[in-house]
Formats: C-alpha cells, structure tokens, sequence
C-alpha cells in the first residue's frame, strides 16, 4: 500500500510519486502495466505513462519486450552505498551463521524502512526455504516478528511516532495486530526474544530479538525463521529461542552498537 501524500507544500509531488513509483514493484513480480501502477499509486494513467517514460529516461525503469514496465538494474547501483557503509555486517555475519547450523533454519539481520522492516544481512541455507529473506526484501513491521522486536527497542515518544507513520501506510492495522504487539514487546523486554509459530508463514518457526541501536541511529534486531518439520515447539522456547537472546547480546559488542 502507498502512504498518502502529507499537504505541505514545501514537498515536491511528482518526486514523491516518482519514487512511489519504484516502490510500488513487490517481491516476485517481473513487471507492472501502466494500469496497475495507475491502481497501486492512486493516479490517473496519463501521468504515469509521463512519469514512468522519464523514470525510463534516467534508467530506473525499462519496458518489458512484451509490455508494461520492469525495475532497471540500476536500481541495484543505489543500494550498494547504504550496504558498503555497514561494514560491521560482516562482523555479525559468522556469529549468525553458527545460530543458523544450529538452528537448522536461517538468520536475518534487520531495521526500519518507514512503515516496514527491511533485511540488511542473511545467513544459512536458503535452499529448499520457504521464504527468501534476501538483503533487501522488505516485510509490514506490526505484522511479522521481525518488526515487533524493533517496535520492543524504542522509546515511548519514538513508538507513537512510528506508530503514526505505520498507520498512514496500512490504516487499522495496530488495532487489529495490538495483542501479539503487546505480547511480542513484553517478552523482547523481559526475556530478550520473542517467538511466533507458524503466524506469518505456514510451517515456520520464527524467533527474533532486539540487538541495539548503531551508533549512527539504526534500530537492529536478529531473525531466525525455522522449518517446522526441523524443530519441535517446546525446543524453541527452552533452547533455541534463549540461545538467539545471547547471540544478540553477543552482537552488540560488536563496536557499531557502542557511543
């Protein structure tokens, strides 16, 4: 879903609806018709053929050979200075890595991204996965596990804010994911994790957990999502889900989470 546009004047417009543009592809689709980006955004067609053909001319759009529009791979370009100035990825990378064989599953590093989460490291096998949580995939923030451990991590003041922004994205949605917000945030705080079965995808077992704050103001917490058929509910919550609180406790020695 596509945030409204806030009324203040001093935003330009048609840079908004260009990037929401770009925002609007979900993981998965090959490309889009005009027609559905005209539905996804909430604009006539005509402004986004003129707004897609200059996304085409500065190569973040190409035409698909049998019609509608693709994601130019130079979107990729515009990632690689965001990843390269989080070196200390690598640091974490080992560190999941042994969770992940132990676990048999697979372990996520990730953030905020507006009114989602979104995966900034990844470690274990993803073949034969369920899911591909792949750098950068993005997931709602109130709706997965990942998110609730990031929610768990901020202040009073700051919660309401995000609140406020996740609202304009995906209205009602606090309301109706209030109960396990509140549970998954009451276990991150007492406990160090917070676990989930089967909730956001049939046949995983999720754990997350709160690491820190980057000294440059990122929210991080780690993932681990786990076939089913791979671990037993009560191995979860007496092994497993523990174990996860003190690799992320581990993670926050690493010189990135300290002043």
């Amino acid at each position: 879903m596509v945030a409204p546009i806030e009324k203040d004047t001093s935003l330009s417009t048609t840079l908004i609806r260009g990037l929401q543009i770009l925002g609007c592809f979900k993981a998965g689709e090959v490309k889009l018709t005009n027609a559905q980006i005209a539905d996804r955004i909430g604009i006539n067609k005509a402004t986004v053929s003129r707004l897609c053909k200059t996304l085409i001319d500065q190569n973040y759009l190409r035409r698909d050979l049998k019609g509608g529009f693709r994601l130019s791979e130079t979107i990729l370009a515009l990632s690689y200075p965001v990843l390269s100035s989080m070196k200390w990825r690598e640091e974490a990378l080992e560190i999941m890595t042994d969770f992940a064989n132990l676990s048999k599953g697979v372990t996520s590093l990730a953030i905020f991204s507006g009114a989602d989460a979104i995966y900034i490291q990844t470690a274990g096998k993803l073949s034969n996965f369920p899911t591909s949580p792949e750098i950068g995939m993005t997931m709602p923030i109130v709706e997965t596990l990942t998110g609730r451990a990031l929610l768990s991590m901020l202040s009073e003041q700051e919660f309401e804010a995000k609140r406020e922004e996740i609202e304009k994205t995906y209205p009602g949605i606090f309301d109706q994911q209030s109960t396990c917000i509140n549970q998954a945030i009451e276990t991150c705080n007492t406990k160090g994790y917070c676990v989930a079965f089967e909730e956001w995808h049939p046949n995983i077992f999720a754990i997350s957990s709160p690491i820190a704050r980057t000294a440059d103001g990122l929210d991080v917490c780690i993932s681990c999502g786990i076939p089913s058929y791979r671990a037993r509910k009560e191995d979860i919550i007496d092994d497993l889900a523990p174990r996860l609180a003190m690799v992320a406790n581990e993670l926050r020695n690493i010189s990135v989470f300290k002043d």
